[in-house]
C-alpha cells in the first residue's frame, strides 16, 4: 500500500499513525496537493489527501474511510476502536472533537 500526502496534514497523520497501529505495511509518497497538483492528480484525479493506493490499485481517499478499510485488514487480530458499546461512543466523540 502507498500513502500519498504531506505528513504536516493532520488527516494524513492520522492514517500514517492507524496504519503503523494497526501494523500494516505500507510506503509513505510525500506529494503535496499544492505544490505537486499534476503528480497529485495522476495517482487521484479528484487530489484529496490523504489518498491511499491499496495493493490492488484501488484508490481511497478520506482518512476516515481510509481507517476504516485498514481495520478491516487488520481485523480480527488487532483494532483501533473498543468493542465496549460505551468505549466505543466516547472514543467516537473524542475523535469527532479531534478533527
Amino acid at each position: 500500500m502507498q500513502l500519498i500526502g504531506m505528513l504536516d496534514s493532520p488527516y494524513v497523520r492520522r492514517v500514517a499513525v492507524s496504519l503503523q497501529l494497526l501494523g500494516l505495511p505500507f510506503e509513505h509518497r510525500s506529494i503535496s496537493v499544492f505544490r505537486t497538483f499534476e503528480q497529485f492528480q495522476q495517482i487521484n484525479p479528484v487530489v484529496k489527501a490523504p489518498t491511499l493506493v491499496c495493493d490492488d490499485g484501488t484508490v481511497l481517499m478520506d482518512s476516515t474511510l481510509i481507517i476504516d478499510y485498514a481495520e478491516s485488514l487488520a481485523a480480527p487480530r488487532k483494532s483501533l476502536m473498543p468493542s465496549d458499546l460505551a468505549q466505543r461512543q466516547h472514543a467516537l466523540r473524542v475523535i469527532g472533537l479531534a478533527l
